[in-house]
Order: C-alpha cells, then sequence, then structure tokens
C-alpha cells in the first residue's frame, strides 16, 4: 500500500510542481530525489504521536469528546501542518506546497499542504525582516537537536538572542568566561552544522547565546539584564522565557528559547511571542 500511495504522491508533486513529498508511515522509507523531487519520512517519534492521537479518537464516547485528554490530540492532528511546514523549512525547500503520504494503520491518503498563509511562514517572514532566513533556519535547526536529545540523556534549555548585538551586550552581563572569545569565525558560524556539537555542549551552562545578524556567536553564557515589567508570556514558562521576550522588546533581536521542561521552542520578537513550536510535534 505505501508503494501505491508513495507513486500517487510523486504523480500529485510531480503535476502540480511541488517540491516535495513528506512520508508518514511506520514502515521505513530512505530519503532520497525522484525526478528532482525530494521524499523525505517524519521522524518516527512524530508517527506514532499521531497514529496514537487518531486511533484513540476511533473509540471515543461523544460525551466527552472535549475533555482535555482528547482536546490534546485533536490538536496534535491539527497541527500536521505547521510540523510538515517547519520540516520542509529547515530542509531549504520551499514553502508554497508539498505533498503528504500518510500510510500508518488509522489513517492512510494524500494530502495537499498548501504553506501560502500557515502560522509558520507567517512568522518566519517577519524574522526575516531583522536575520537572514539561512539564519534562523540555522538556530531552529540546533534548537531542535537540543529539544531532542538534551545531553547525556538529559533535558536542557537555552536560548540564543540574535541581531541587533550592540544593544543586547549593553543589556546583558557575562556569568561565565566567554568561550567564543578570541576563536575565528569559522568556529563561532551558526550555519555550519559541524558547530552544532559544541553548541549543545556549551548550552549546558547557565545563560543565553549572543548571535550577530551574519549568523556568527559573539558570546555564550551571557545573562540579560532588562526590565521585565508589563512583559506578558504564557502560563508555565519561566525566567528564561521571560527575560528572552524582555530583550526582543528592548532591542531589534530575535529571541529564540528552548523550554528546559518540556522541549517546547518558542520565538520573540518586540517583546511578543511570534511562534510556539510544541515538544508534541517535534
Amino acid at each position: 500500500m505505501l508503494d501505491f500511495l508513495l507513486e500517487q504522491g510523486l504523480k500529485l508533486a510531480k503535476s502540480i510542481n511541488a517540491k516535495a513529498v513528506v512520508v508518514i508511515s511506520d514502515e521505513e522509507v530512505a530519503e532520497k530525489v525522484v525526478d528532482g523531487i525530494m521524499v523525505l519520512p517524519a521522524p518516527k517519534k512524530y508517527t506514532t504521536l499521531l497514529e496514537s492521537a487518531i486511533s484513540s479518537l476511533e473509540t471515543v464516547d461523544i460525551d466527552i469528546l472535549f475533555g482535555r485528554e482528547i482536546s490534546e490530540k485533536l490538536l496534535l492532528i491539527s497541527q500536521s501542518k505547521d510540523y510538515l511546514s517547519l520540516m520542509l523549512y529547515l530542509r531549504g525547500t520551499g514553502l508554497d506546497r508539498a505533498v503528504a503520504v500518510t500510510c500508518i494503520d488509522s489513517l492512510k491518503g494524500i494530502v495537499l499542504l498548501d504553506f501560502e498563509k500557515g502560522k509558520i511562514q507567517s512568522a518566519l517572514e517577519e524574522c526575516a525582516e531583522r536575520v537572514e532566513p539561512r539564519i534562523i533556519r540555522a538556530l531552529l535547526s540546533v534548537s531542535l537537536s537540543i529539544a531532542h536529545k538534551g545531553r547525556e540523556g538529559k533535558p536542557i534549555g537555552t536560548a540564543f538572542v540574535v541581531g541587533d548585538v550592540e544593544e543586547v551586550l549593553k543589556r546583558s552581563r557575562q556569568l561565565i568566561i566567554n568561550p567564543y572569545k578570541g576563536h575565528p569565525e569559522s568556529v563561532r558560524d551558526v550555519k555550519d552544522p559541524a558547530n552544532w556539537e559544541s553548541i549543545r555542549e556549551i548550552a549546558q551552562l547557565d545563560g543565553v547565546f549572543v548571535v550577530d545578524e551574519k549568523g556568527y556567536i559573539v558570546s555564550a553564557g551571557r545573562y540579560i539584564e532588562v526590565q521585565a515589567k508589563d512583559v506578558k508570556i504564557r502560563h508555565g514558562l519561566g525566567g528564561r522565557h521571560l527575560a528572552c521576550a524582555a530583550i526582543s522588546r528592548e532591542t531589534n533581536a530575535i529571541a529564540i528559547v528552548v523550554s528546559q521542561s518540556g522541549g517546547d521552542i518558542t520565538i520573540y520578537k518586540d517583546g511578543e511571542e511570534l511562534l510556539q513550536i510544541p515538544a508534541a510535534i517535534l
């Protein structure tokens, strides 16, 4: 069944000039390119979560449909488009449209995804007003890696404040000796995946990373010192989120925060939450 669905999905993608087919399946699918179309398997974690959410709805009593547990599962299903949009963005694939092929026990089919007016697209366009898209893409990729893997099996939280470096440095101080001081740009470039391992290592330390408009880390282990009065963040978030929301209000920087407790990723701009990526869909 999967082979048939994938074949039809590729035909649909070709007919509408889509650049990618995302495969959500229990079966193993290799990442490849077919006639110029990328075939991208969704991570097994996401496939398992989606299958669990859909299966649980098959036996739900209508009287408890709006209970908390079911509402959360419905939310997970509705977030599929956002997840796939993010996945394609991080791979450098255009966000206009893609085809999703789903082949799990509780759901089989082909869906055309149009990202033109999606939440991910809107948020990234806002970030691009101040920071190059490839820098945001790199920071989100390393943030996802931190959210997934933590360090040595333990969850860790961290934050990246990118852009308007001079003003950010005025409103922060070093908690530790800056581990990036004196290092060449090649070692400090967040756009280079070869540097992500060291970023994950340093992310265990307190403080935030400060990144300039070219994507080079200026400092790490930095403590933000700004007034957070009247800054509003979602219930349950802590001091790191509050400080990053505040620094994005006082400067033109964009802040990306990885939550230690839940693994969610949040982007702040102008003191407001621009995008929240729940750990459940990562």
